[in-house]
């Protein structure tokens, strides 16, 4: 595994604002009459990196038919940022949640709100979190996996996790960082974007008449809620909400605002470029040798659930990295996510992937060797050495991004 890191330093920060309702088809299959057409939220990362990949080329009409034309745009250095269809240039997704605007109306000095939906160890329960804690196996208890400890919630009475809720930038941090996050430092999904739901029919393409019985419904998602649950809201918490993209190799490049086709049907969005601190990255050094890595993208491991690097020894799962090693102890993962998409150089279906989803958590101990190079490689992504063309653009697009958290 490669510990280089050359993108976080000059990663571009860009609040992107859906102007209307957003379609993010998911992978379930859709088309025969009567079907729902579900969408997913939040989006994949490959969704930003086409749209600004796009708008990059959309300037320059001369440039946007060189690249269509012989893969690879005459400007040298949108060359550089872009590549070629089969080996992606310095352009690379080192960001993505969602986000809020406080707006000119919120008080001095507030910033930009970077919201993310919930670990997997951590849970909402009544009004207050609770923390999954690595247990080992109880005497006399049978378990499937082969993990020496458990991802366990301990908890004074059985209750429902509560659903639809995100960590603000604050309670994320608190949660990086080991402590149990404050209620107050989340919030609900329904105060950030809203189902939309929309009818369609099908059309015959040669009369463009309607279809009969060709009925169905998509889902979409409208952002900047004027309203919740069809109440006017007295105090929004943000004029406005989106997304927040950190993109790294496109310097100078992007304008520092503009125009985006997002989603199905390329609904328009507006970007423009604003200042964010990212959390800062727990050392291991600083809580005895233990670690955890939070997925904030789905991750596309050659191993399935394992992240790269992580072999079995002797029964024992160990990751080895140029420079540290550590034994993976727990594990927290949600269902497994499709990734697929569309090539549009190409113009052939992307091929589909199972991947491990987005905040899954992996505990680490038994950690020896440098931080700072554990540190660089998480930042960089979680993945090894030697990547084929698929990977080198799924590495662009933003795929395996993690956080670097500490275990007390």
């Amino acid at each position: 595994m490669s510990t280089a890191n050359t993108t976080t330093a000059n990663t571009a920060y860009y609040y992107v604002r859906p102007t209307d309702s957003l379609f993010v088809r998911g992978n379930l299959a859709f088309g025969d009459s009567g079907e729902h057409g579900a969408s997913m939220m939040p989006p994949p990362p490959s969704l930003f990196a086409g749209a600004f990949r796009s708008a990059l080329l959309g300037h320059d009409a001369e440039q946007l038919t060189a690249f269509l034309t012989h893969g690879r745009c005459s400007n040298t250095a949108l060359a550089a940022c872009l590549g070629t269809p089969t080996a992606p240039g310095a352009f690379r997704i080192q960001w993505l949640s969602l986000a809020g605007d406080p707006g000119s109306a919120a008080a001095a000095g507030a910033s930009l709100d970077a919201m993310t939906p919930l670990p997997a160890d951590l849970l909402m329960l009544g009004k207050q979190f609770a923390m999954l804690q690595p247990r080992p196996v109880a005497p006399g208890i049978r378990s499937a996996g082969e993990l020496p400890l458990r991802a366990t919630l301990v908890a004074a009475k059985q209750e429902k996790p509560t659903n639809g809720v995100l960590l603000r930038g604050t309670g994320l941090a608190q949660h990086l960082n080991g402590a149990l996050a404050d209620k107050a430092h989340s919030i609900e999904s329904k105060h950030l974007y809203q189902r939309d739901p929309r009818l369609g029919i099908g059309l015959n393409a040669d009369a463009r008449t309607a279809e009969e019985g060709q009925i169905y419904t998509t889902e979409g998602f409208a952002f900047s809620p004027a309203s919740v649950s069809g109440t006017k809201t007295d105090h929004p918490p943000f004029a406005s909400t989106g997304f927040l993209v950190g993109i790294a190799g496109a310097a100078h490049l992007l304008p520092d605002h503009g125009a985006l086709r997002l989603g199905g049907d390329g609904r328009s969005a507006h970007y423009r470029k604003v200042h964010f601190n990212p959390p800062i990255t727990a050392k291991p050094h600083g809580v005895h040798g233990r670690f955890r890595l939070l997925l904030q993208t789905p991750a596309l491991f050659s191993q399935g659930w394992l992240p790269e690097g992580v072999t079995e020894q002797a029964g024992v799962y160990r990751l080895q990295g140029e420079g540290f090693s550590a034994r993976l102890a727990c594990a927290a993962l949600g269902r497994r996510d499709m990734v697929s998409g569309w090539d549009l150089y190409q113009w052939a279906p992307k091929p589909a992937q199972a991947a491990a989803p987005a905040g899954s958590v992996y505990w680490f101990d038994e950690f020896a060797g440098d931080a700072g190079k554990l540190a660089a490689w998480v930042a960089n992504g979680l993945w090894g050495d030697d990547l084929t063309p698929l990977q080198q653009m799924r590495r662009a697009e933003g795929y395996n991004r993690a956080l670097l958290g500490a275990w007390n």
